[in-house]
């Protein structure tokens, strides 16, 4: 159709004005294209005149990207008088500058906006809840409610919908959050319990998780009030709060007796418990009231823990240190908890920990929790000394723990002597000579010097000497199985590892332990020699012993169950 400018025909192709037609939405330009137009007065090309435009609104649709283009809001139906005026207030705040206003006036201000914010966020969700009951997005053209807020409020929450959703389902919970006797954080938690809860409860059979309804719902109200009590430190019985909180419970009880299903009941008893405790302190609590109704789902837990259970100990790739990562069950878990706790509580670093914390108070230029930081580096550089974050103390207490389980010898006995630490170094090393090789440890670590010295001081160490040659101190004898110390030897000699080619990893499995294999029986000759013993995995064993096979060794050697031999006839056998 034709444009009409007071009776001028302009055709649509004529460019008859130099700006876009009032009739696009301002919704639709983006802010970096309203910068970038420059717009001017329209025009008409009959007579140069300048016109009012009249265009019809069904001559043009937007396309707006992930909405139809149907889906631009209907201009011609305004707003409420009262959303209007909401929206005009806030257009007026917005030009004034708070720090026009002095401190007080400044405070007083921010605190009645953060409050009028909260008020704000509660008729959102009311809103947001009412568009997805009814569909109203899906009628507007978009795909659904998330994707309308995402066009409408983009830096939103963007479980804004599900929890609207929740709300609706929950009016007891919905009514707390109305008169703000519970946050929008607090209702979050309690509804995701409430929906886990949800398909175990108002059963025809009148259980909950296989239990007696009815006892199941009072013992969680009692506890709830329980629980409450533990928040406040323990109440007197004359305490008139205990009595507020009985009588609270007492209530939701009756709600019970009269008839009320069982969601609304749970739903009244956590709606009371996120009243009364502070949102961060909530979760742990809904957890625990939600295994009093479903007792079976803590069982679960344990075994699902139990099957997914694993540790990772990986040295770092810079050789500084280790890695640990894993999953331990709720026993093994349990236990470290404990040890760590009272090796913290009794680690003897605490009082310069102490020491630290008074030190960093009196500084004046740092803020004791901001100690570990960029702060606390410039009071190191001070040389003042820093007390140690939670980890590091977490650590400390790790190695504490090791140190007095090792000492006191409770890993037993393996390879016929005490379960400790060992490490290998050359006689270069242990004199210090220049360019000597560095100590290396059972895992494989290299070790610095000083950390070996320390640990021969402390006598936490058995330091093994190797020959030039890198042979270990020989020893023969007329025992069946090798001592400790010549065990210990066969380990150097291999560096930790099984004397077979390409049976084991490449370096020291803690999970792999090896066994002396005697290169020729004891009954035939009845000595037992360190040079005709080599340590081999169980797997080389077997292959030897029960598969009667011809192995080949790391150093070439070729080695069946009668001993040495050479290269077998038959190479066909499977690789490892």
């Amino acid at each position: 159709m034709q444009d009409v400018y007071d009776g001028c025909l302009a055709p649509p192709d004529s460019g008859g004005y130099d700006r876009l037609p009032d009739v696009i939405p301002d919704w639709v330009l983006s802010d970096v294209v309203r910068a970038s137009q420059v717009w001017g007065e329209p025009t008409c090309e009959c007579c140069g005149s300048v016109h009012d435009v009249a265009v019809e609104p069904e001559s043009v649709e937007w396309a707006v990207p992930g909405v139809s283009g149907l889906a631009s809001p209907d201009r011609s139906v305004p707003v409420s008088p009262e959303v209007r005026a909401v929206v005009e207030a806030v257009s007026r705040l917005e030009r004034q500058a708070p720090t026009v206003s002095s401190g007080p006036q400044a405070l007083a201000d921010a605190q009645a906006l953060l409050q009028v914010e909260q008020s704000l966020r509660v008729m959102d969700l009311q809103r947001i809840g009412d568009v997805k009951a009814r569909g109203l997005a899906e009628q507007a053209g978009f795909s659904s409610t998330n994707a309308w807020l995402r066009q409408y409020r983009p830096d939103g929450d963007a479980d804004d919908g599900s929890l609207a959703t929740k709300l609706r389902a929950n009016p007891l919970l919905s009514e707390a959050v109305r008169d703000q006797s519970c946050s929008l954080r607090a209702a979050r938690k309690v509804a995701g319990a409430l929906r886990h809860c949800g398909p175990f409860l108002d059963g025809r059979d009148g259980l909950i998780d296989g239990q007696p309804a009815a006892d199941v719902l009072d013992a969680v109200i009692a506890h709830v009030a329980t629980v409450l009590c533990r928040e406040l430190s323990g109440l007197r019985d004359e305490d008139p709060r205990l009595t507020a909180i009985l009588q609270r419970a007492q209530e939701i009880q009756q709600l019970r007796r009269d008839g009320a299903s069982q969601a609304t009941v749970l739903e009244a008893a956590l709606t009371w418990l996120a009243q009364q405790v502070r949102p961060h302190a909530l979760r742990p609590l809904l957890d625990e009231i939600v295994m009093c109704v479903l007792p079976s789902e803590l069982e679960e837990r344990q075994r699902t823990g139990h099957a997914r259970r694993g540790l990772s100990l990986t040295l770092l790739p810079d050789g500084s240190g280790w890695h640990v990562s894993g999953d331990l069950t709720l026993e093994c878990g349990e236990r470290l908890w404990v040890a760590l706790r009272a090796m913290a509580t009794g680690d003897p670093v605490n009082a310069e920990d102490t020491a630290a914390w008074e030190a960093a108070r009196a500084a004046g230029d740092a803020d004791p929790d901001e100690v570990f930081g960029p702060l606390g580096q410039a009071l190191a550089a001070k040389g003042q000394l820093l007390p140690r974050a939670k980890r590091a103390r977490l650590h400390d207490a790790f190695a504490l723990l090791l140190e007095k389980f090792l000492d006191a010898g409770l890993g037993g006995r393996m390879g016929k002597a005490p379960v400790q630490i060992h490490v290998t170094l050359s006689e270069q090393t242990l004199a210090g000579s220049p360019g000597a090789p560095p100590p290396r440890a059972d895992s494989g670590t290299l070790i610095p010097r000083g950390l070996v010295r320390k640990w021969w001081e402390d006598s936490k160490v058995n330091a093994y000497v190797l020959s030039l040659g890198g042979k270990a101190l020989r020893v023969v004898h007329g025992q069946r199985t090798l001592t400790a110390d010549e065990r210990r030897a066969l380990l150097i000699e291999g560096g930790g590892r099984c004397v077979g080619d390409g049976c084991c990893p490449s370096v020291p499995d803690p999970l792999r332990p090896l066994r002396p294999h005697h290169l020729f029986g004891f009954a035939e000759d009845q000595i037992t020699s360190l040079d005709e013993t080599v340590g081999v995995c169980d797997t080389l064993h077997d292959h030897i012993h029960v598969g009667k096979r011809t192995v080949q060794l790391r150093d070439g050697r070729w080695l069946n169950e009668s001993g040495w031999t050479t290269e077998p006839d038959f190479l066909d056998q499977p690789p490892f």
